[in-house]
């Protein structure tokens, strides 16, 4: 199936994606009567249950097929471009810990990565189109689906900027355009998705409208607000919108460590429901043992290892190990289920202790150590560690990027996109992935089969 859609222009496998995202991946969230094959999108949206269905559909799209950047590839690879992970088994993930990418991977670039993001704002894009067209639905209705359809755009933007910096921004279902169309700046696609998130935030229910927290509402798309002005430098906006988030009194931080990835956790921000049959999520199908005699896949670095402080709970209950041929190795344990027809895992991708520490960094930039000793303390305490001893802009600074790198390892290529952004990444990995590191390896390359439909498409520098 995935070969197929190589050989074909984006836009059309866009068009032929939506199709399918609103007549047959919408079944998985929300129960509604067989669609009429005959519907087109003009009819989706003019009904609540159709409409609510081809937004949800997305979500369970983005968990339907495993490996792709909304389910497990992004913590995988990113972590292995990063310092956290690698593949037991040699072979072509290899170049990943390399940070070498030759033309044999640009094709799970391009169908892990590049492909389902696009695919998912194609469906943004079109809902937000018929959205406000429609005459059917209740305000409140559109209110809500048009917020979670910029939200999904934003998300999808947030990560393809991170991993390919410029790319094409795409913001309309005009199919000729998209054919064509060029890289936008880091700076306009970060300016549409500021703007996506702020008109969400306004749009959103402050209550989830689902049965848990599987569908964005109002602090949802301030938890991305913001990470995106963490990013972009804009503290002080930075700080507002965690500090919403914080004192919303919707969340708390789990005290035990075993919890915060469970489908009740407190902490939760937004989570993905699993859709397939006999699995919770895919990262703990991909990473741990299948049985008793067998080894896990991606294995923790010991730099990871060893970063961690004496007595933090973090590496001994996030972090397991299994011997294998006489060799201990250790791998990522935050999911603790291969599989499993009972669901308690849910994937988590906004959660709690992120705010602290971007609004303790946030604060930090701002010169207000106090504060931002407050929040480090804050996700330290819950790890079973003592306060800070940083007590300066410099060590303060050191000691949020530790807090974010054993906090938020393998999740989400926290690490991978904490050290771009800070420009820490020559530092850091010049001397782990040996001489040939070059600051352009901070970038993965657009994939080729995309330039080659696309005349438009420049290839980033070192590829």
């Amino acid at each position: 199936m995935k070969a197929k859609y190589i050989t074909i222009p984006l836009y059309t496998l866009l068009i032929l994606m939506m199709q399918e995202l609103i007549f047959t991946s919408c079944k998985k969230f929300i129960e509604v009567g067989n669609p009429n094959d005959q519907l087109n999108s003009d009819m989706v949206f003019l009904d609540s249950s159709t409409a609510t269905s081809a937004i949800t559909g997305i979500y369970s799209e983005m968990l339907t097929n495993r490996n792709l950047f909304s389910n497990s590839a992004i913590t995988l690879y990113g972590g292995m471009s990063a310092d956290e992970l690698y593949y037991y088994t040699p072979g072509l993930k290899d170049e990943f810990s390399k940070n070498e990418i030759t033309q044999v991977n640009h094709i799970n670039i391009d169908n892990s990565f590049w492909k389902p993001a696009y695919k998912y704002i194609y469906a943004a894009n079109l809902a937000i189109e018929k959205l406000s067209q429609s005459q059917a639905l209740s305000g409140s209705l559109k209110n809500q689906l048009t917020g979670e359809a910029k939200f999904i755009r934003a998300f999808c933007y947030f990560q393809l900027v991170n991993l390919f910096s410029d790319v094409p921004l795409i913001i309309a279902t005009k199919y000729q355009n998209a054919a064509t169309a060029p890289r936008a700046t880091v700076t306009e696609i970060y300016t549409q998705i500021i703007n996506d998130l702020t008109e969400a935030k306004t749009l959103l229910n402050v209550q989830y409208v689902s049965t848990g927290r599987v569908r964005p509402n109002k602090w949802t798309a301030a938890a991305l607000l913001s990470r995106c002005y963490l990013y972009t430098n804009r503290w002080q906006e930075a700080e507002t919108q965690a500090n919403a988030v914080i004192t919303s009194g919707v969340y708390s931080l789990e005290t035990d460590l075993n919890k915060v990835f469970l489908h009740s956790s407190n902490e939760a921000i937004w989570q993905l429901i699993p859709v397939r049959p006999g699995f919770n999520t895919y990262e703990g199908l991909e990473i741990l043992p299948s049985s008793p005699f067998s080894y896990p896949t991606y294995l923790v670095t010991q730099g990871l290892r060893n970063s961690f402080e004496n007595g933090d709970n973090r590496k001994s209950l996030w972090i397991n190990s299994r011997v294998y041929n006489n060799d201990t190795l250790y791998f990522p344990f935050k999911y603790k289920l291969p599989n499993g027809s009972s669901l308690t895992e849910y994937y988590m991708v906004f959660r709690l202790s992120e705010q602290y520490l971007i609004r303790a960094e946030a604060a930090l930039n701002q010169n207000k150590i106090s504060d931002a000793q407050a929040d480090i303390n804050i996700v330290r305490i819950r790890a079973g560690l003592g306060n800070t001893a940083a007590n300066n802009i410099s060590s303060l600074k050191l000691a949020i990027e530790q807090e974010r790198r054993t906090e938020f390892f393998c999740e989400w290529a926290h690490r991978w996109y904490d050290l771009k952004r800070t420009n820490r990444a020559n530092d850091i990995l010049s001397s782990l992935k040996g001489p040939t590191w070059q600051s352009t390896d901070v970038l993965w390359p657009v994939p080729q089969q995309e330039i080659n439909l696309n005349p438009s498409l420049s290839q980033n520098p070192g590829y």
